[in-house]
């Protein structure tokens, strides 16, 4: 596609001489390998073309130069994009969040298909979020130019009812025609996402060009230091290391840290804090201790999606995620295991045995997948718990088990367990772990068992005692193990006696598991799934006046978790027999309501 702005000067770039077509495109993926085929990226790069060129017919460039116009004579200007990354970079955060909108991805199919645009963004705006993601592009993500609109327009009266800088807003898409940054700048849009993967240089250049005489620093997307090159070449500014290689769509979270080293070390360039040159972290980042690495790399934002689309209130994902914009909390290293920050609550799905259930849950939100070994209405064989090993895997985009850290980091104490939980909250915030489920088996069949289908942790429903467990540890030094208490049903005894035995029970188990699990004991029936309950109570002061982390099973449903984490406040809970239509089939709609109303109770409660 040729442009009348190809020679234009950049702000930093003097004009280039011409390049031949191997200069040109030989940073881009496949080129003169006539083996390649072509990419999911390139695919929708090509339909965007496609999709410019019948918009061009429809409305021509000049009405669409027409509306950006106008819509800067009526709402204002874009703001300056690197103005507000070092305005974040004062804060408290010490960097900016970028909150994203998207309804569904390549990768991951609908995400939250039916979410406003405006609403949405509204609820980030008002946790602190400076800059405003939106997805574009409708087939794949199922975006609108309309969003965009709608966030502005939004946003922007919000914050000048409350007297705050607006977020700024990013058209996120695949840019490849100036005609997608004018109808960028008529939506409201304050930058663009230029990808460095499907552009070539002299496409580059003159997007950069086109989007600065429009008043828009362009937000320019690498993922190798070889695109970085390119970038600086064409004289970017502000550059999104994008951790997920859209070609592949394999995640790398060290990619951002291998881009400003090479930026630093490589290219000599200083960024961050006091520069004019930015680096923004994109895709996978979902923990505090993801956005904390960004900080000490100098980072001038982190971009956050997913997380915060899949969150039951993404107003309280955000606080757990950047710390707290009003109170100054920026958070540093490990959170503690209690008490429960709002939404943190770890959702355990078990009983799972087929792969779409295992689809719907993670998909939910949920943390843990388990899949039960033990003699159950609900057990699995080992080929059905790979199945569902692998569909929880590639959710999580990982290839290998989701390893536990060195025991010794921790002390064989309550205080120990309660920092192994938290450990383990990190772990399944990242990506959803499958849990095995054992009852009183031979700790061989517990490891070859565990080996072959490719568990990350190990639940004990029966009677281990210590040395099985501590020999179960040093047969599988990586895996999380999590041991079931069982408590009489509720009305069989009451909160008040809390026992010594009880007590005496948690501690010594607290000092050689990961988690414990709080289950309901029924007469003639010890494999769990009975629909019974206990008394929360319980569940509440072991957490409160013992320090003992714990999940809660038994006769959970849709219905009463929410009563049950507002009450009581658990570390965690679980499920099985609650959200199924029949044993081993869990009901979609049920199982999507217990998600999400666990981890929406701390703020309805």
């Amino acid at each position: 596609q040729g442009s009348s702005f190809a020679g234009v000067l950049t702000e930093t770039a003097m004009p280039a001489a011409p390049m031949d077509e191997a200069e040109d495109c030989g940073h881009l993926y496949g080129y003169g390998d006539p083996a390649s085929k072509t990419t999911r990226l390139q695919e929708i790069a090509a339909q965007r073309e496609l999709d410019v060129k019948e918009a061009k017919v429809a409305k021509p460039e000049a009405e669409v130069r027409r509306e950006a116009e106008q819509l800067i004579a009526d709402i204002g200007a874009p703001m300056s994009l690197t103005e507000c990354l070092s305005a974040a970079e004062t804060s408290s955060w010490r960097l900016a969040l970028a909150a994203e909108f998207k309804r569904a991805s390549p990768s991951k199919g609908d995400i939250n298909a039916d979410l406003d645009a405006a609403q949405q963004a509204l609820e980030y705006t008002k946790e602190g979020a400076s800059v405003l993601s939106v997805l574009t592009e409708p087939k794949w993500f199922k975006g609108t130019l309309q969003d965009l609109k709608d966030v502005r327009l939004k946003t922007q009266a919000w914050a000048k009812e409350h007297g705050v800088r607006r977020p700024a807003c990013l058209r996120k898409d695949f840019v490849i025609d100036e005609y997608q940054v004018l109808e960028a700048v008529a939506h409201g849009a304050d930058t663009v996402l230029l990808m460095v993967s499907i552009l070539p240089q002299s496409r580059l250049r003159a997007l950069i060009a086109f989007s600065r005489e429009w008043g828009l620093e362009p937000m320019v997307e690498v993922v190798t230091v070889r695109e970085l090159k390119v970038a600086l070449d064409a004289g970017a500014k502000v550059f999104g290391v994008n951790n997920r290689n859209l070609h592949t769509f394999e995640l790398d979270k060290q990619t951002t840290a291998l881009i400003a080293k090479a930026l630093r070390d490589n290219f000599k360039i200083a960024f961050g804090p006091g520069h004019s040159t930015k680096i923004l972290a994109l895709s996978g980042l979902s923990t505090p201790e993801d956005v904390q690495e960004c900080r000490d790399i100098s980072c001038s934002g982190v971009l956050v999606g997913e997380t915060l689309m899949r969150a039951p209130d993404p107003g309280a994902a955000i606080v757990e995620l950047m710390g707290s914009a009003l109170s100054g909390d920026a958070g540093r290293g490990t959170v503690g295991a209690l008490p429960v920050a709002p939404g943190a609550v770890i959702v355990k799905v078990c009983g799972v045995v087929r792969e779409e259930d295992a689809r719907c849950a993670v998909a939910a939100g949920a943390n843990m997948i388990g899949v039960i070994f033990a003699k159950s209405k609900r057990g699995v064989s080992v080929e059905q718990a790979k199945a569902i090993v692998d569909v929880v895997r590639r959710f999580g985009e990982r290839k290998d088990v989701v390893a536990a850290g060195p025991r010794g980091a921790a002390p064989a104490t309550v205080e120990g367990l309660a920092q192994r939980c938290a450990e383990l909250r990190i772990a399944c915030k990242r990506t959803p772990l499958v849990v095995g489920v054992f009852m009183d088996q031979a700790l061989d069949e517990v490891v070859e068992t565990s080996v072959a289908v490719g568990l990350d942790a190990v639940q004990l429903h029966g009677s281990e005692d210590a040395a099985f467990i501590s020999e179960l540890r040093k047969r599988l030094p990586h895996a999380w193990v999590l041991k079931v208490v069982h408590l009489p049903p509720r009305g069989e005894s009451d909160a008040a006696g809390l026992s010594e035995e009880l007590r005496s029970s948690l501690t010594a188990r607290a000092a050689l598991c990961d988690a414990l699990l709080l289950d309901t004991a029924v007469k003639g029936s010890v494999s769990g799934g009975t629909g019974a309950t206990f008394d929360w109570e319980v569940a509440r002061r072991v957490q409160g006046e013992w320090g003992v982390p714990v999940i809660v099973a038994g006769g959970l449903t849709d219905e009463n978790v929410g009563e049950l984490v507002g009450s009581a406040q658990p570390y965690g809970v679980d499920v099985a027999s609650g959200v199924e239509d029949a044993p081993g089939v869990k009901n979609a709609e049920k199982t999507t309501a217990y998600v999400k109303g666990a981890k929406r109770a701390r703020v309805s409660a």
